[in-house]
């Protein structure tokens, strides 16, 4: 087909040079959509112009734009030539302001947290199998730990996880668990899918997650979740020490406070529903 081939013709009759479906072009296919994004967040464009403004070829514009097109990031216009932003794009905004958000309001709850129980204190959010550190207070007490925002740990041996994995619906849930490889961190780790099912039943009853020594040797960790004002698991608190500052008597103790404060936050994003702990945590039962 040659390059000159009139854009508005079916995007199936474009053919793509074998080296742009290579894999290894994938980074560049990334990179040129970006480029387009770019100018469409600018102002609506047609195919003509988006090639002038980026440099690109028609043809690799319409293969570009076809895919946009499928994922939602971009639409056709009503004038039916012209294309602009989809608002697949609005969506993924609204989820990191969501979590700038989350981040902003609970910084005072969460300081208040680390000087009543003079432990790190962490927020973090769920991503794929992963739990990412949104916020962290350190220690008053001199009790540092080697995490920063923007560290990424799985999801299945952390309390941040826990808490958050326990609470998710029951379909979404599984799906995570199947896709998560329950690797030994530590002799601690659960490392079955039966045994952590277990685990984030009993997270669901106690209110609370308990990472016991499961994720860094000699560190465990008491977290809550927190709620968006739609009622949906946005985030995660808890508090971190080493085993001689969080010891399993202190674990209930500890899980009231993270609980309170979850909740505490939940209500300032919205959220208005009850918050409760039940049970205690003895040296049998905690994992």
């Amino acid at each position: 087909m040659p390059r000159t081939r009139d854009p508005a013709a079916p995007a199936a009759s474009i053919e793509v040079p074998s080296a742009e479906r290579d894999g290894t072009h994938s980074v560049q296919a990334v990179e040129r959509a970006v480029r387009l994004l770019d100018v469409l967040a600018r102002h609506d464009a047609g195919i003509s112009e988006l090639a002038r403004a980026t440099g690109l070829h028609k043809a690799t514009v319409h293969r570009l734009i076809k895919t946009l097109l499928q994922l939602g990031l971009v639409e056709l216009g009503p004038d039916g030539a012209r294309y602009r932003l989809g608002l697949r794009l609005l969506e993924l905004g609204g989820r990191v302001l969501a979590r700038l958000d989350v981040r902003e309001v609970a910084r005072p709850y969460l300081a208040d947290l680390r000087d009543r129980t003079r432990l790190t204190v962490h927020m973090a959010v769920l991503d794929g199998t992963d739990v990412v550190y949104v916020e962290k207070l350190d220690s008053p007490a001199n009790l540092r730990m080697a995490s920063f925002v923007g560290t990424r740990s799985p999801a299945y041996c952390t309390a941040l996880g826990k808490a958050i994995l326990a609470v998710l619906p029951e379909r979404e849930r599984e799906a995570i668990l199947q896709r998560t490889r329950l690797l030994p961190r530590t002799p601690q780790t659960i490392t079955t899918v039966e045994a952590l099912r277990q685990e984030l039943a009993a997270t669901r009853a106690r209110g609370f997650a308990i990472d016991n020594v499961e994720n860094e040797e000699g560190i465990r960790c008491v977290g809550a979740p927190v709620y968006g004002h739609g009622g949906r698991v946005v985030a995660s608190v808890s508090v971190s020490g080493p085993i001689f500052s969080v010891t399993l008597d202190r674990v209930d103790e500890l899980g009231r406070a993270v609980v309170e404060t979850a909740h505490a936050v939940s209500h300032a994003l919205g959220y208005a529903g009850g918050s409760r702990v039940v049970g205690g945590v003895g040296e049998g039962a905690a994992r």
